[in-house]
């Protein structure tokens, strides 16, 4: 059998091995791959990036690519056998990280109250799903070593094995930067990927407990990294607007919630789902983003005011105003968002928009962005507690013990030492005058 060919704007080509591969082929078809298709990458970040139109399938095919870089460079610094026999599972790992996202990717997990990890790893082990059946036809212990290796708890695998899929510089990260950089045309993403993934050493005697670490000669190439990142947080992934329709998109959805099942005019696909406490696979795979966006369309001329409303605002582009804290407030200690201060300024907030004829619980909505979404990169501990999963490390000399590389980079350091809470609120626009006015005057 010939090799697959796959075109690709960031690599060229995909290529997968006809003959030794030919089973990654069939993985790439099943079901519950292509309907990848049908999920943005980047949620509704197309709402502010018209371009960012790019499909979770593209995203995993890319993974894929990389990891199969990454495990030639192993097998090169690293020949043994306990190697050669990771490689299926690290490819099939890479190709169904995100076989378990629903529509929009991470934007709809509140909505539907799931956890894409989790329905990866089911997903994986039904016998009932395709990609199980092609896992098992390799090796009858695959789907589940596979399963393992997703799971973000896993500590069964070896160590260097865990950080290629998921660490805080993967094979997953390396892809998603610079594709999301590429199709929203915000040019951030680019750094030496092909070095970072050709010059990484695995650090450690023991086979269980080797890591990975990167040579000085890397440090640039690192370097680029973590600032392509921070630059796609600040300008892409937390971009107020697209914030601002993630969170009318939620507010939209517990509405209809807590109306009734049958007054909800719920599509049969969704009412299956949300009428059982335990949906099968195959009710979850069913909900797809052409199904989310017909529901809101029927939600368009049903008779709650505020749930017909949201859908005609969100289908129509009619964004909500992001708010800030006022000046006095953030001045006064931006990083207590619960103090008494920030409450009077949040119920004020509030009321304003209720008196402005507006329900506040879904006109009113408050955006928390925890640290940890809005920095790049954030070494978690500190000395020998550190690893690939928590830190990115440079090693010196083959004499010389990893050291954390915003140690050895200082101007690395403004960007990723822990942040504060980032709190705004959204708002109809139609209010926002008076909100302005309300926010210039406030006196902390």
């Amino acid at each position: 059998m010939s090799d697959k060919i796959i075109r690709d704007p960031l690599y060229n080509y995909i290529s997968i091995d006809g003959t030794s591969d030919r089973w990654l082929v069939q993985l790439l078809n099943c079901a519950e791959v292509q309907r990848l298709r049908r999920i943005h990458q980047l949620g509704i970040s197309n709402f502010t990036y018209p371009g960012a139109e790019h499909s979770r399938l593209s995203h995993s095919l890319g993974v894929l690519h990389l990891m199969q870089v990454a495990v030639e460079h192993v097998q090169k610094i690293c020949p043994d056998a306990q190697v050669t026999n990771a490689r299926p599972v690290l490819l099939a790992a890479a190709l169904l990280h995100d076989v378990g996202h629903g529509p929009f990717s991470h934007v709809f997990e509140p909505c539907l109250g799931i956890d894409h990890e989790k329905w990866s790893k089911r997903i994986i082990l039904s016998e009932e799903s395709e990609c199980h059946g092609v896992l098992k036809g390799v090796d009858r212990f695959l789907p589940q070593k596979v399963a393992d290796l997703i799971d973000p708890d896993n500590r069964d695998d070896p160590s260097w094995m865990n950080y290629l899929l998921s660490s805080q510089l993967d094979v997953d990260r390396l892809d998603y930067l610079r594709r999301d950089s590429f199709f929203s045309g915000a040019g951030y993403g680019h750094f030496d990927w092909f070095r970072i993934l050709n010059s990484f050493e695995l650090y450690g005697s023991e086979e269980v407990d080797r890591t990975i670490v990167w040579p000085k000669k890397s440090i640039m190439a690192v370097e680029e990294y973590v600032f392509a990142r921070y630059y796609m947080y600040q300008n892409v992934y937390l971009h107020k607007t697209t914030r601002g329709f993630e969170k009318m998109l939620i507010a939209m959805w517990n509405r209809a919630r807590l109306i009734d099942v049958d007054a909800a005019n719920l599509l049969p696909t969704l009412a299956r789902f949300w009428g059982t406490g335990s949906p099968t696979i195959q009710q979850y795979l069913a909900i797809e983003e052409f199904t989310v966006l017909q529901q809101i369309q029927v939600w368009t001329e049903h008779a709650d005011k505020a749930l017909s409303d949201l859908a005609k605002r969100f289908l129509g582009r009619n964004h909500f105003a992001a708010i800030d804290p006022p000046a006095a407030l953030v001045q006064s200690g931006p990083e207590d968002y619960s103090g008494q201060k920030y409450v009077e300024w949040h119920n004020a907030l509030c009321k304003l928009v209720q008196d402005e004829g507006f329900e506040q619980e879904m006109y009113c909505l408050r955006d928390e962005v925890k640290p940890k979404y809005h920095q790049p990169y954030f070494p978690e501990k500190e000395g020998d507690e550190q690893s690939a999963k928590n830190a990115i490390r440079i090693v010196e000399g083959t004499q010389s013990p990893p050291t954390e590389i915003s140690v050895l980079r200082p101007r690395l350091q403004p960007v990723t030492r822990e942040q504060a809470v980032h709190v705004r609120h959204y708002v109809p626009c139609e209010v926002r005058p008076a909100v302005e006015n309300l926010r210039a005057s406030w006196k902390a």
